[in-house]
């Protein structure tokens, strides 16, 4: 479900992604980021690998999303929710990753790049959700 806006790709509120540009440009893995149009960045790290981000302010990212994402846009490698009141289902997540598509909030996302298979970080709370569920 979009947050403010109906029409994909679910713009952020202020229509600009500053604090996640400032945060690439600041991190030690990432070398360049370029953005490609709205909501949607090339990130080169410093191991040479290529991430196609897509931002975005949904309010519950499920599959749905993903798979309306994946057919408009292409496939990426990364998916960030850019909102603190925003956020995505534990499934949508488990199907990203079995996919090696990293699903995160933006502050994941900054410590999930720092592992090689970034797409497998989990939050401690998912960690002990997966576990419960038979996930791990």
């Amino acid at each position: 479900m979009p947050a403010h806006n109906n029409n994909f790709p679910w713009m952020n509120y202020y229509g600009h992604y500053r604090f996640f540009e400032d945060g690439m440009k600041l991190h030690n893995k990432v070398s360049e980021i370029k953005k490609i149009k709205d909501c949607l960045y090339k990130i080169l790290l410093c191991d040479d690998r290529e991430l196609k981000v897509f931002i975005c302010d949904c309010y519950s990212f499920g599959l749905a999303e993903y798979l309306e994402t994946v057919e408009i846009i292409g496939e990426i490698q990364v998916i960030i929710i850019n909102s603190n009141w925003c956020g995505y289902s534990a499934e949508t997540k488990l199907y990203c990753r079995k996919r090696r598509v990293g699903l995160f909030k933006i502050n994941e996302f900054m410590a999930a790049l720092n592992m090689r298979n970034y797409w497998d970080y989990l939050t401690i709370g998912e960690i002990e959700y997966y576990k419960k569920n038979g996930w791990l």
